[in-house]
C-alpha cells in the first residue's frame, strides 16, 4: 500500500499508523541487533515510514560467515577460451584508462562480517553479522531493506531483463536503485521525524565531489569509481525527485530514466536530446582481427574517460553530457593470432549521426588500421 507524498512529512504524527510516533524514529545502534528478529522488523518499520508504505518484512537469513562460503562456491575456472577474453577486454579498457596500466585481476578474498547482500531471485536478505561493527550493520539492513521494497513494487531483476538492452541503461537502473537505498538509510539513520524537512536540508554535494575525484584517478579501477557513482549520483538524482514530489515521482523514475545514466550524471530528467542507438553499419576489421564486442557504454563512462584523458573534471561537464547525451557505440577488436586489440568509441551528435570517434590500440599498426576504417 502507498501512501500519499503529501503525507510523508506527517507520518510521525500518526505514528506511521500505529499508536508510538517513535517506531519510525531509528533505534540507536548498540541497542538494535541486526541478527535479531525484533530489530529487523524496527528497521523494516522506519523505512516504511519514510517511503509511506506498507509492505511484509522480507525474508532475512543469518548466517555466519563460513556457512555464507558454504552456500557459495567459487565459480568454476573460465576456460582458455574465456579467459583469452577476459584478457582481450582488460586491455581495452587499460587502453581506455578505465583500469591502470597493467592491471591485474585481485584474488578473491572470503567474505567477512559484517557483510549483508539481497537475494534478487527469492527476495531474501542475507546477514552475515557478527555484533562488532553495529552501525555499519544497522546501515546496511536499512539499505538492503529500501532495496527489497522497491524491489517488490517495481520487481527490478524484470526490468533488468526487459527494460535495459544495453550496459547504460543497466547501469543506470542499478544507479537509481542504489541510490534510492543510499538516499532512504540516509534519511533513516539521521534519526529524525519530519521527513519532508528533512529531505529539503539534504545533500550529496561532498559525495559527488569526493567521486569525481575519483572518476578522474587513473589508478582507480572503473568498476570501484562506477560504486561510487551509482551510490552518490544516484541519490542525489532520487532527491531531487524526492524533494519535488514525494514517493510518486521518486516511482516515475522506473518508468522514465532507465534508458541512460545520463540522467544522473545530469542530475536531472530534463535531457535536451533524444537518445539514439548508433546503428550505421560497420566495416569488416583488418586481415586477422574479429569484433570481439559492441555496445553502449553511455555519458558516465565517457565523462570517466575524458576526465582521466585530461586529469581534470567537473560539475559543469558532466551536466553538459548528460544534459545532451544522444548515445554511442564502443567496439572492442582482437587479433586472432597475437595480442593485438583496438577499440573504437563513436559517440552519436545531435542527429544521431556520429560526431566523434576515438580510437585506441595496443600498437601502432593496429592504430592506423583501425584509424582509416574509423575516421574521426
Amino acid at each position: 500500500m502507498r501512501v500519499s507524498p503529501l503525507a510523508i512529512s506527517l507520518l510521525a504524527v500518526a505514528g506511521c499508523g500505529t499508536a508510538d510516533p517513535e517506531s519510525c524514529l531509528l533505534r540507536s545502534a548498540s541497542s538494535c541487533d541486526v541478527r535479531e528478529l525484533d530489530c529487523q522488523e524496527h528497521a523494516h518499520a522506519v523505512i516504511a515510514c519514510i517511503r509511506g508504505t506498507d509492505h511484509p518484512l522480507p525474508q532475512i537469513d543469518v548466517m555466519t560467515a563460513d556457512e555464507w562460503a558454504e552456500a557459495n562456491p567459487p565459480a568454476a575456472p573460465r576456460t582458455p577460451a574465456e579467459q583469452r577474453l577476459w584478457d582481450q577486454h582488460t586491455r581495452a579498457y587499460e587502453l581506455l584508462r578505465f583500469l591502470p596500466s597493467n592491471w591485474e585481476e585481485p584474488e578473491p578474498t572470503p567474505i567477512a562480517a559484517p557483510y549483508l547482500s539481497y537475494d534478487w531471485a527469492t527476495g531474501t536478505i542475507v546477514v552475515v553479522a557478527d555484533g562488532t561493527q553495529p552501525e555499519t550493520e544497522l546501515y546496511s539492513l536499512l539499505y538492503m531493506l529500501a532495496l527489497a521494497a522497491r524491489d517488490r513494487e517495481s520487481d527490478l531483476a524484470g526490468l533488468m531483463l526487459t527494460k535495459t538492452g544495453t550496459f547504460d541503461s543497466k547501469r543506470a537502473l542499478t544507479t537509481l536503485y542504489a541510490g534510492e537505498a543510499i538516499l532512504f538509510a540516509d534519511m533513516a539513520k539521521a534519526r529524525e521525524l519530519d521527513f519532508g524537512g528533512l529531505a529539503e536540508r539534504l545533500d550529496y554535494d561532498y559525495q559527488r565531489t569526493e567521486t569525481r575525484k575519483q572518476l578522474a584517478d587513473r589508478t582507480v579501477p572503473w568498476s570501484e569509481a562506477m560504486a561510487l557513482f551509482q551510490y552518490y549520483y544516484g541519490a542525489n538524482y532520487v532527491l531531487v525527485a524526492f524533494q519535488r514530489d514525494g514517493m510518486s515521482a521518486v516511482d516515475a523514475l522506473y518508468e522514465d530514466s532507465l534508458a541512460s545514466t545520463a540522467f544522473a550524471l545530469a542530475g536531472s530528467n530534463l535531457i535536451e536530446a533524444a537518445f539514439s542507438a548508433i546503428d550505421v553499419a560497420l566495416p569488416p576489421p583488418p586481415a586477422g582481427f574479429r569484433y570481439l564486442s559492441q555496445d553502449s557504454y553511455g555519458p558516465a563512462l565517457l565523462q570517466l574517460h575524458r576526465a582521466r584523458e585530461t586529469g581534470e573534471s567537473s560539475q559543469t561537464a558532466e551536466q553538459s553530457l548528460g544534459g545532451s547525451w544522444v548515445g554511442d557505440r564502443l567496439l572492442v577488436a582482437g587479433s586472432d593470432t597475437s595480442d593485438a586489440v583496438a577499440v573504437v568509441w563513436q559517440i552519436a551528435g545531435p542527429g544521431g549521426e556520429v560526431a566523434e570517434t576515438i580510437v585506441r590500440a595496443t600498437d601502432t599498426a593496429t592504430q592506423d588500421a583501425f584509424a582509416a576504417l574509423f575516421p574521426g
